[in-house]
């Protein structure tokens, strides 16, 4: 979770080392254990410094070779003593070598080619004096993030992309078609680059750029692949080697770590990680997990709280739990801070906001989260696929089984025949049945859901965002199980989730760490057959093979669904209704330009009976968008100190 930062004057120039102190800065909730920067001639490098255990043990920049290599890196490399058994000058055990030794010694070896050697979760700047380059690399599925902005000059990096704009040399204008994704929610995911400032991109997962004066090079050097699937003799063989690699997966995750966390829910994803989590613990391997869970105690029809409630007592542990007293225990100015978010998306966070600051409080640094296994160890029921190679029976017993455990699924009858029409109509029909359904106006439907402006809408054309978003995958990709489960993890909605969790755990000190997202782990689930991921309407059918004895089996075949999710958020609305709708009536003309009042004066006029979620969702996502707004116009990109929360 540590906070990085390169600058790098393409001109020749000294870089500033104010501008490097200011992007560190920006970033100082991630650096617990020191700030620290490295400058010399062109080049600036920084750390927000993060130790998991609390120790001051983080070091970095870490220069070596004269000054003629310096490295900025948030890192974990899973795969150090491989790499330890194959590099030069370094320790054959790998025993005493931190990870961003290991990075520089394989840069020294594979130059830009050495992050696909690498496998864990990192974010990094090189800086190579002997060829006058500075590489950026993010890993392959996201979990570390890496911003930055370049022109023709200048090339500015960091963790966040606040924190580039932090930079002065760095001009600062927001981007509203973000804004417009943000009040579009399902837009999130639309690619892996956009941020909320012009002129500053993410770089996606599993990429490389390489910066030096004469250009750059932007390189992908991986991708998620089915690859060949595999053979096994039976279920339980399957089972047996998917438990293999999820314990290496929840292994890296707590080697070497003290007091780690365990966000625990009452779903099969993150009761299997403290299943195995437990197993470690129990064989000297790795420490006991902390736990932490937000129940909705007063709402008696909640399974979430059941389940969670009942797994705690079967655990017989001690467990940390957010709930509304919590809550309505808080300060007025700390529940109003939950609406001061890094990025609008973020106001979506608010019980991983909660759970992650009592997380911190308890002396935990590391959590560990389930998201998502979903992505990973399932797929969706392979309608077309199924119907392609001449199936009709199993498809039809496959949709019938996910509306019988999930009544908010798909209608059998809708999913069989839309499927029938994907597997076997000429693409020219297709096309043709799609732009008749975009004629009854899905894009209407979905601007009618959302609280933007529809005149902000057409300017920053959404429908034409809309469209790229779902061309993601065409239909015949869609149809194959395989490329579709791969298309999947890819999204940019995984990354972008990610992000969002690692901004959140920052803002409280806490790094968090996702088993699921485990480069070994992802690459053998694509590899499965389909039926060990779907089968029956059971979604992660490997994943409830696997925990057989370990997990609850009211957990493992759970299928009432239901969470706490919201549930904080709708806990403090109930403590600061007047505090939010003072907000939105302060910001009205900040806010006009993007968000449709008519829609939202509405809904403030009714807001004094009990509104209804989707009412709550759009004054919080209005207030906490005001609140974002402000600050950015406050100054040069307006981000005081956080921790003052808002008065």
């Amino acid at each position: 979770m540590s906070g990085i930062a390169a600058l790098f004057a393409r001109d020749g120039s000294v870089v500033d080392a104010a501008d490097v102190d200011a992007v560190v800065q920006c970033q100082a909730h991630r650096g617990p254990d020191g700030l620290r920067q490295w400058c010399d001639g062109p080049v600036g490098l920084g750390l927000a410094a993060l130790d998991p255990n609390g120790a001051g043990h983080a070091v970095g920049p870490l220069v070596t070779d004269g000054g003629r290599l310096a490295l900025a890196g948030d890192l974990r490399i899973d795969n150090r003593r491989e790499l330890a058994g194959v590099l030069d000058g370094i320790d054959r055990s790998g025993v005493g070598v931190s990870d961003a030794e290991i990075v520089l010694a394989a840069y020294r070896r594979w130059g830009a080619d050495a992050p696909q050697r690498f496998e864990g979760a990192f974010a990094m700047a090189i800086w190579d004096a002997g060829r006058g380059r500075i590489l950026l690399a993010r890993d392959h599925l996201g979990v570390k993030p890496l911003a930055y902005h370049l022109s023709r000059d200048l090339l500015v990096c960091a963790s966040e992309a606040d924190a580039v704009a932090c930079a002065q040399s760095v001009p600062t204008r927001v981007n509203e078609a973000r804004i417009a994704d943000f009040l579009v929610s399902e837009l999130e995911g639309v690619d892996h680059t956009c941020t909320f400032f012009e002129g500053v991109e993410r770089l996606p997962p599993a990429h490389v750029l390489v910066v030096d004066r004469d250009g750059h090079r932007l390189r992908r050097f991986w991708q998620p692949d089915p690859g060949n699937e595999l053979h096994l003799e039976s279920d339980e063989a399957y089972a047996d080697a998917f438990s293999h690699v999820f314990r290496e997966s929840v292994s890296s995750c707590l080697e070497g770590i003290s007091a780690p966390g365990l966000l625990l829910s009452g779903g099969l994803d993150s009761n299997a990680i403290e299943a195995v989590a437990r197993s470690l613990a129990e064989s000297g391997e790795a420490e006991p997990l902390r736990l932490f869970s937000a129940t909705d105690e007063e709402n008696d029809s909640s399974p979430e709280t059941a389940l969670i409630l009942a797994t705690i007592e079967r655990l017989g542990r001690r467990a940390e739990i957010l709930s509304q007293d919590t809550v309505s225990a808080l300060t007025p100015p700390v529940r109003r801070a939950l609406l001061d978010c890094r990025e609008p998306f973020d106001c979506y966070m608010t019980v991983n906001r909660l759970l992650f600051s009592l997380a911190a409080d308890e002396g935990c640094r590391t959590i560990l989260d389930g998201v998502d296994g979903d992505v990973v160890a399932s797929t969706s029921v392979p309608v077309v696929h199924l119907l392609r190679r001449g199936s009709i029976l199993r498809p039809w017993r496959e949709a019938v089984g996910r509306r019988r455990l999930h009544p908010d699924a798909p209608n059998p009858v809708r999913v069989f025949a839309g499927g029938a029409v994907r597997a076997w109509a000429p693409g020219g029909v297709r096309r043709m049945i799609r732009r008749l359904r975009d004629r009854r106006g899905r894009v209407d439907d979905t601007l009618d859901e959302s609280l933007i402006n529809r005149d902000f809408a057409k300017r920053i054309a959404v429908a034409d965002r809309l469209e790229q978003l779902r061309s993601f995958g065409g239909d015949d990709h869609r149809g194959d199980p395989f490329t579709g489960h791969a298309a999947a993890v890819g999204s940019p909605y995984v990354a972008a989730a990610l992000e969002r969790y690692d901004r959140v755990a920052a803002e409280s000190g806490v790094e968090c760490r996702h088993p699921f997202f485990d480069l070994r782990l992802v690459k053998f689930c694509l590899s499965l057959p389909w039926d060990l991921k779907v089968r029956n309407g059971w979604t992660k059918f490997i994943l409830r093979l696997a925990t057989e004895g370990r997990v609850g089996e009211s957990i493992r075949w759970r299928h009432e669904y239901g969470d706490v999710l919201w549930r904080p958020a709708s806990w403090v609305i109930a403590e600061e209704r007047r505090y939010l709708l003072s907000i939105l009536e302060e910001h009205e003309d900040l806010l006009r330009s993007y968000v449709d009042f008519s829609r939202l004066d509405r809904v403030r006029m009714a807001f004094d009976r009990n509104p209804t979620d989707s009412e709550e969702v759009w004054i919080w996502e209005a207030a906490s968008l005001a609140v974002w707004l402000t600050r950015f116009h406050s100054s040069h990109i307006g981000l005081p100190d956080r921790r003052r929360g808002l008065r």
